[in-house]
């Protein structure tokens, strides 16, 4: 369990940086150059902390000893492969917009955030009124996410720059409060 609590709070620290980044490097008076110097920087250490993030609690769910909790892990990583297909395709062939590699972080944060609800559930450290709570948070801040990346070619530079903001935001808060739910 502490592993997958470690996990979450590498992984709010990891959005920290990618706003920063974002903020730094996006800004529409900056130019097209976003990974080089103090970018560059940022750049790293958002993606340092975000595959140790996922990695830690990765292994947290996988060393859980939990049985199945609501649905299989199996279950929610195809789901989450049929989603994303499914969104590369649409995104890219309904609606033109090139696909980038937030699509993937979208899906697979919304599919790990599951698979820890899940596991946490199994371990009984949440009641099934809270696990209805955080899917609805995790539901919406995904669903969330993925407007705002489909919108953001579609607006102003400056608009685009706030909506590119706001998935971040949004899934920090909700491993925030991911975090309060399983707090014992």
């Amino acid at each position: 369990m502490m592993q997958i609590r470690i996990g979450q709070v590498l992984l709010i620290i990891c959005c920290v940086f990618y706003l920063i980044w974002w903020c730094v490097a996006f800004h529409p008076a900056h130019g097209d150059d976003h990974t080089s110097g103090v970018d560059g920087i940022l750049l790293i250490v958002t993606a340092l902390f975000g595959l140790g993030g996922v990695a830690i609690n990765l292994i947290g769910i996988r060393d859980s000893g939990a049985d199945t909790g609501f649905i299989s892990g199996g279950m929610i990583a195809v789901i989450a492969i049929i989603v994303y297909v499914a969104l590369l395709f649409g995104t890219r062939i309904f609606f033109h917009r090139q696909v980038t590699t937030e699509l993937l972080l979208i899906v697979g944060w919304a599919a790990l955030m599951i698979s820890s609800i899940n596991t946490v559930y199994a371990l009984e450290y949440i009641t099934i009124d809270k696990v209805i709570v955080m899917l609805v948070i995790i539901g919406v801040a995904a669903v969330l996410s993925f407007v705002f990346y489909m919108l953001y070619y579609n607006v102003p530079p400056m608009r685009g720059y706030v909506y590119g903001m706001i998935p971040l935001i949004t899934e920090a808060v909700s491993m925030a409060a991911f975090m309060v739910f399983i707090g014992r």
